[in-house]
C-alpha cells in the first residue's frame, strides 16, 4: 500500500530520545539502528522490564497539521535482541489495547508472546499518547469513578480543552511510525490486541509501506460498524447456550434458562443490565467457555432462592476500584471511544438532539433482534455502549478519522485471530476485518474468549502466531 496521510509526510521534528530512567553507570547502555536516537537507558523503577527493557520518548506535535497546539511525549520501551553479536533483523512493534492501557505495562506478556523470535529483532512497545509514559491525562474524578462518567466527562474534556480532539487513534498511528522512523528501522513487523488491532489497522492504512507483517489479535472494523455493534450481544448470548452444550455438569438448555433469569431480574426490580454485563464480560478472559457456565451457575442458584453467589459474580457486594493509572488510564479510552468510534447520534449534534437520536435509534430497531433482551434494555441499562459520549464535546476541525478516505488495506501479509467465544471483539467482526486485507489468514481459536495469546504462550492463539510470523519474517 503506497497510501502516506498528509501528516504523515510532514517532517517531525523528533527529539533526543532519552528517556527518563535513571539505571546506574554500570547498566549497558543500548543502541538501536539509528544512531541518530541516541542511547536509551534502563526504564524507571516499577516498569516490568524483563530481559532488561531500555525505555525512551520523542517529542511529537499534538497535531502535525497545527503545531500550535505544542508537543506531547511519546514514550516506549526496547527490548534488546538477545543476540547483539550480529545485526538487528528488524524490530516486532506491539499495540496495547483498552484505548487507555500503557504497552509498557504488558512487556511480560508480549516478551512470552514472542518467545524464539527476539534472538535477532527488537521488541518495542509504544505507549498510547495519555498514558504510561506518554504523558498521562490527568482527570482524577474518571480515573477514580467519583460519579456517572455522563456527568464527570465534560469536566475532563474541558481540562483538554482544544486538545481533546487530539487523543484519537489516527494521530496514535502516526506516533508509531514516528517511533519506528526514529530508531531506523525501513519496516517493522505489527501486532495489535484488542483496541491495539483497531490501532494496528489505523497504522497500516496510514503506513503500510512501512510493515513487513501484520497480527490483528481480537480486532474489530475500523469502518462502517453499525452502532449497535449488534454481534457483541448476539455472541454473548449465543455463546452461554454452547458452553452449557459442551460441559457434561451444565444441566438442561442455558438459553432458555437465560430467558427465565432476565425475567425474573425485570420481576424483582433488579433490571436486565447486571445480566447484560456479565455475560458479557465472560467472553473476555482466555477460558471463556469455564466464565459462561459460572454465569449460568449463579443464575440458576438465584432462580432457585439463593442471591449470594450472583451478588459476587456481577458485583453487587463489591466496591468498585479502578485500574492502577500507571498502567490504564481511564480518560484516554473515553477520549478516543468518543472521537472515533460509530454512535448512534451525529457527533457535531448538541446534546438534547444526541439523546433524543438515541431514542429514536431504539424505537426504530427491530424488537427481537436481541432476545430474551429488548434493544432498549441492550442500549441504556448496560454497558455494552458509549453512553458516557452523549456529553463528549463534538470532533474539532482538525480530526482525522482512523481509516484516510479513500485508502486500501496494504498487501501485507496479514493474521486476524479470533477467540470462538470472545464477546467484545467478536468472530463475526474478525472475519469482517479479515475480508478487508487482500493478503491475510483467519485463525478462530476454539473455546477460547478475548486476547487469549496474552494469557499464556501456550495457547493455541499464541502458537499460531507465532507460528504465521516464522513463515513471513523468519525466525
Amino acid at each position: 500500500m503506497s497510501y502516506r496521510s498528509i501528516s504523515a509526510l510532514a517532517s517531525v521534528a523528533v527529539l533526543a530520545v532519552l528517556a527518563a530512567g535513571c539505571g546506574g553507570a554500570s547498566e549497558a547502555e543500548y543502541r538501536v539502528p539509528s544512531l541518530e536516537v541516541g542511547k536509551l537507558k534502563p526504564c524507571e523503577p516499577g516498569l516490568p522490564k524483563p530481559e532488561g527493557f531500555r525505555c525512551g520518548s520523542i517529542a511529537v506535535p499534538f497535531e502535525r497539521q497545527d503545531d500550535s497546539l505544542g508537543k506531547t511525549t511519546i514514550g516506549f520501551a526496547v527490548r534488546p535482541r538477545d543476540d547483539r553479536d550480529k545485526p538487528s533483523r528488524g524490530a516486532i512493534f506491539a499495540a496495547e489495547g483498552g484505548p487507555g492501557y500503557s504497552g509498557s505495562g504488558s512487556v511480560r506478556s508480549y516478551t512470552h508472546l514472542f518467545r524464539g523470535l527476539l534472538k535477532r529483532r527488537e521488541l518495542v512497545v509504544v505507549d498510547q499518547r495519555g498514558t504510561g509514559l506518554s504523558e498521562p491525562i490527568d482527570c482524577p474524578d474518571l480515573q477514580q469513578g467519583r460519579a456517572p462518567e455522563h456527568i464527570i466527562a465534560p469536566e475532563c474534556a474541558r481540562r483538554l480543552g482544544e486538545r481533546a480532539t487530539s487523543y484519537r487513534t489516527a494521530a496514535m498511528a502516526d506516533d508509531i511510525d514516528d517511533v519506528r522512523r526514529a530508531l531506523g528501522y525501513d519496516e517493522v513487523t505489527l501486532y495489535g490486541d484488542s483496541y491495539g488491532s483497531y490501532l494496528a489497522q489505523s497504522h497500516a492504512y496510514r503506513h503500510g509501506d512501512r510493515l513487513n507483517a501484520l497480527v490483528l489479535d481480537s480486532t474489530y472494523p475500523i469502518e462502517g460498524e453499525s452502532p449497535w455493534y449488534p454481534s457483541i450481544p448476539r455472541t454473548a448470548i449465543r455463546s452461554i447456550d454452547i458452553a452449557c452444550e459442551r460441559s457434561d455438569e451444565c444441566p438442561g438448555d442455558a438459553g432458555k434458562r437465560l430467558e427465565r433469569l432476565a425475567q425474573h431480574m425485570r420481576d424483582t426490580g433488579r433490571g436486565t443490565g447486571n445480566l447484560i454485563d456479565a455475560i458479557w464480560d465472560a467472553g473476555s478472559g482466555p477460558k471463556a467457555e469455564n466464565y459462561y457456565l459460572d454465569v449460568d451457575e449463579a443464575g440458576r442458584e438465584l432462580l432457585a432462592g439463593n442471591p449470594k453467589p450472583w451478588r459476587k459474580l456481577a458485583g453487587e457486594e463489591v466496591e468498585l476500584a479502578s485500574h492502577h493509572p500507571r498502567f490504564y488510564r481511564r480518560a484516554t479510552e473515553v477520549a478516543v471511544s468518543c472521537n472515533d468510534y460509530a454512535m448512534f447520534w451525529d457527533k457535531q449534534a448538541p446534546e438534547d438532539e444526541r439523546r433524543e437520536q438515541l431514542m429514536q435509534a431504539i424505537r426504530e430497531h427491530d424488537p427481537d433482534s436481541f432476545e430474551p433482551f429488548t434493544p432498549r434494555e441492550i442500549a441504556i441499562s448496560s454497558e455494552l455502549y458509549y453512553l458516557y459520549c452523549l456529553t463528549w464535546p463534538p470532533p474539532g476541525d482538525l480530526y482525522e478519522p482512523p481509516k484516510p478516505e479513500g485508502a486500501e488495506a496494504p498487501d501485507v501479509p496479514t493474521l486476524v485471530v479470533a477467540g470462538e467465544l470472545d464477546s467484545v471483539t467478536t468472530p463475526r467482526e474478525g472475519r469482517m476485518v479479515a475480508m478487508d486485507f487482500p493478503n491475510s489468514r483467519y485463525y478462530e481459536d476454539r473455546n477460547s474468549g478475548h486476547i487469549a495469546a496474552l494469557y499464556g504462550s501456550q495457547q493455541a492463539a499464541a502458537k499460531e502466531i507465532r507460528s504465521f510470523l516464522r513463515r513471513n519474517i523468519g525466525n
